[in-house]
């Protein structure tokens, strides 16, 4: 089992180190550094102040001064349309990498930098992706002579699409500046519908991209797998684990159960498993009488968080332009009827209007953010096991 979804002791702790968390969010939190913070200079250089970038995105900027500042998901996904629509850069996180100051990366990128090959660098970024943010997951699978890198969000009440288009593009950054060679791609896939143009993208990627795919990834001829990394470095490798075993360890620690039991939701949805909290509490290592208690004692029941990640991912699955029965069968829904009866309930209104409002501009993907409910009126996140 690949998943690892431990659950530390629910107390309270000091911030090792100047850690400046999120404290009393129930949302997932991400690291500033480096692409919040480089997004917040862009911004600034152009003439926007900090007051309206906080205005807008919710972020306190003076929290975002420490190298190990976190924020929640929702105000990194604001940013990066902020970002988007202020600049007049729409595809800005495929080439936000190109803006990074020299050798300003985050700690995990350093890390895997100093692996010996690009294999056991993507086995470190999904074993630490965490420290980057708590609904990230990287992967790679290998079939025949073809290996593809993966994307996925853990979380589906998020879009995925700014984080999706940075992470790839930057996966292929990192392997032309740590091997030396440029990956030639065979493919380029993205969950998220096409954009207008497809021309920065295919000056990224250099091949046709595919859109409304299954998941989000490139793929490349495998013996590139086993590229020698020029920066690899056995003695700083040995250090950098076991700082990145440390802060791991604490943001697990802090970090809310519920936003576990959500990835393991996500992650039972992916394999087209039944989805209960017996299942939900292997995953987790816990007994469900005490997966049980912890929920209870953040306010959560599992029925009802269920429910919750099944309306919104719906909603965001449909705003991405995925058939009714698509979305049902994503979400464990045993006919498309069944999805639309559960929308009515959760929108009062049904699919076929909600996609109609859609097309007509009644509703807009920023209308939707994390545990927030649309009255009335992403996609299938893929964790492959790694292949060796």
């Amino acid at each position: 089992m690949r998943a690892n979804f431990p659950i530390g002791p629910t107390r309270a702790r000091g911030t090792p180190n100047g850690w400046r968390g999120a404290t009393g969010s129930r949302e997932p939190t991400a690291a500033v550094y480096e692409s919040a913070v480089t997004l917040i200079r862009l911004l600034m250089r152009h003439g926007i102040s900090e007051a309206e970038i906080e205005a807008t995105t919710g972020m306190s900027l003076e929290n975002t001064r420490h190298p190990d500042a976190r924020v929640p998901v929702s105000q990194i996904e604001r940013l990066w349309q902020m970002a988007a629509d202020r600049l007049h850069h729409p595809t800005i996180a495929l080439e936000l990498h190109h803006h990074y100051p020299e050798n300003k990366l985050h700690f995990v990128a350093h890390l895997g930098m100093r692996c010996a090959n690009m294999r056991s660098a993507i086995e470190h970024w999904r074993k630490y992706a965490f420290l980057v943010s708590e609904i990230d997951d990287v992967d790679y699978i290998v079939e025949g002579n073809t290996a593809r890198f993966i994307y996925s969000c853990r979380d589906p009440r998020y879009t995925a699409r700014w984080f999706a288009e940075h992470f790839l593009s930057l996966a292929l950054w990192f392997a032309k500046c740590f091997t030396g060679h440029t990956l030639k791609l065979t493919g380029a896939r993205f969950m998220h519908g096409p954009p207008p143009s497809r021309a920065a993208h295919e000056r990224t990627f250099q091949v046709p991209v595919e859109f409304s795919a299954s998941e989000n990834s490139i793929s490349f001829d495998a013996s590139y797998l086993d590229l020698p990394f020029r920066t690899a470095d056995s003695y700083l490798h040995h250090f950098l684990v076991a700082k990145a075993d440390e802060l791991k360890a604490g943001l697990e620690q802090e970090a809310r159960v519920e936003n576990r039991v959500v990835a393991a939701i996500s992650l039972l949805l992916t394999r087209g498993e039944e989805v209960t909290l017996d299942r939900v509490a292997e995953l987790l290592k816990q007994s469900p009488r005490r997966l049980r208690q912890v929920l209870e004692a953040e306010g959560q029941r599992f029925r009802d968080l269920f429910d919750e990640v099944r309306r919104e991912a719906a909603a965001r699955y449909l705003m991405q332009g995925m058939s009714i029965s698509q979305v049902a069968v994503l979400l464990g829904f045993s006919e498309p009827s069944a999805l639309q009866h559960a929308f009515r309930r959760w929108y009062d209104t049904s699919p076929g209007d909600f996609r109609q409002k859609l097309a007509t501009g009644g509703i807009s993907l920023s209308a939707l953010g994390p545990r927030t409910t649309i009255v009335p009126p992403r996609t299938r996140p893929l964790t492959p096991q790694a292949s060796s």
